[in-house]
């Protein structure tokens, strides 16, 4: 079949997002508990969906991509394929639950304490996916790749529910533990490897590794996520930026960069305001620390050079030579320019200058800012000697440079 290829990329690309998605070809008899995650096995103590779901998939019509929910309020997309198998999508949910839904939830299903609490774990750890447009799209386009064209297949944007034949039986309180059934187990197993593995990304500073495993940070937060409110929002930030602060150390970054980046987000994510603040800023934090990670660790320089790195850091405004930072450090000048040339490929003085000018290329933002005011603040005493060194690196002067940027503003 001609596109199993485009299929599987399919699922590898929903995959690398943590959106399930599964492949049937026996919906009448055998439907697997991975269609959902496991949540009617849960809720009904069995593994034969076909005897519990209402409305029939052999049904759909050839040529067409459904969105579908269920009666739990989870989200799917789905199409028949040519061989008569069936590739779903989802579930996946809309927007964050609250709390009161989730109560509601666990009431309406007459749930004991405890299994509302796994069931409550189940919903906030499903992908959340507040823009379905893009998720449509990729349906769209695995669907001309499958029918050739555009126009040789329908999308179905009927809200159409899959409801269950029966009502789950009420389950008594149990003093067992909250997490000892296998689909409260699974979630928080998934948790725990997307941890690990995002902060491993960070740590190492892999940003195209980090915009991969992100999204299910994006989609999930961190841990069993909670109830949709702004505090609990706000505190899973705290809880992420802790992380986030571990893996940058891990990384080999210095104290002192760690502590003034986590400053800065510890006061935006204080003066978040709303909900979709808040995802906004998890994605800039975690984009943010692995950046910190890529430009300012230290593992792979010598003890020396990465000593002589931190101070140049620490403050660019004093003086920087190399017989200073030399001094220092207790070490001879020759040997650390040497070993400085040999792991930075390019001399002390320059990497102190590149520094000072890129440092500057931020103060030349604030149009406040004097030329002179910014050579001074950069670390250089003589704005003559600052320009020449901007242009060397940047091919135009301080001025022309913020006239530029002023320009594409």
């Amino acid at each position: 079949m001609a596109y199993q290829a485009a299929l599987a990329f399919t699922q590898n690309y929903l995959t690398s997002l943590h959106i399930s998605s599964c492949l049937l070809s026996d919906v009448d008899n055998v439907i697997p508990t991975t269609i959902d995650l496991g949540l009617r096995s849960f809720l009904f103590d069995t593994d034969n969906y076909a005897t519990i779901l209402e409305n029939s998939f052999t049904d759909a019509k050839d040529r067409t991509i459904y969105r579908f929910f269920d009666e739990y309020d989870c989200k799917y997309i789905f199409m028949r394929l040519p061989d008569e198998s069936y590739f779903f999508i989802g579930p996946y949910l809309v927007e964050i639950p609250t709390q009161s839904y989730l109560e509601a939830r666990g009431h309406q299903l007459a749930l004991s304490s405890t299994k509302q609490q796994q069931l409550a774990l189940y919903y906030t750890n499903l992908p959340v996916i507040e823009d379905e447009n893009w998720l449509l799209t990729l349906a769209n386009t695995l669907g001309s790749t499958i029918w050739t064209s555009c126009d040789t297949f329908n999308l179905e944007y009927v809200e159409y529910e899959i409801r269950d034949r029966s009502v789950p039986i009420p389950i008594s309180v149990s003093e067992q533990s909250t997490y000892d059934t296998p689909l409260a187990l699974s979630l928080i197993e998934d948790n725990y490897k997307n941890e690990k593995l995002l902060m491993d990304a960070v740590s190492k500073g892999r940003l195209h590794l980090v915009t991969t495993v992100a999204a299910s940070v994006f989609n999930k937060g961190t841990g069993a996520r909670s109830p949709a409110t702004l505090r609990n929002r706000k505190n899973d930030l705290i809880i992420l930026k802790t992380l986030l602060r571990k893996a940058a150390e891990y990384g080999g970054v210095h104290p002192l960069h760690i502590h003034r980046l986590s400053s800065a987000y510890a006061q935006h994510i204080e003066n978040v305001r709303t909900i979709k603040e808040s995802l906004r800023l998890q994605e800039d934090m975690i984009r943010g620390y692995c950046l910190l990670v890529k430009n300012h660790s230290l593992s792979r320089y010598s003890y020396y050079v990465g000593k002589a790195i931190t101070l140049i850091h620490y403050d660019l405004t004093t003086d920087l030579s190399l017989n200073t930072i030399a001094l220092a450090l207790n070490v001879n000048s020759s040997y650390l320019s040497k070993l400085f040339r040999k792991e930075c490929d390019c001399t002390l003085t320059d990497y102190v200058h590149r520094q000072r000018v890129e440092h500057a290329t931020l103060l030349l933002r604030d149009a406040t800012k004097t030329v002179q005011n910014i050579a001074t603040e950069c670390g250089f005493q003589d704005v003559t000697h600052f320009i020449r060194v901007f242009k060397k690196h940047f091919g135009v002067t301080p001025a022309v440079y913020r006239e530029q940027r002023h320009e594409k503003a």
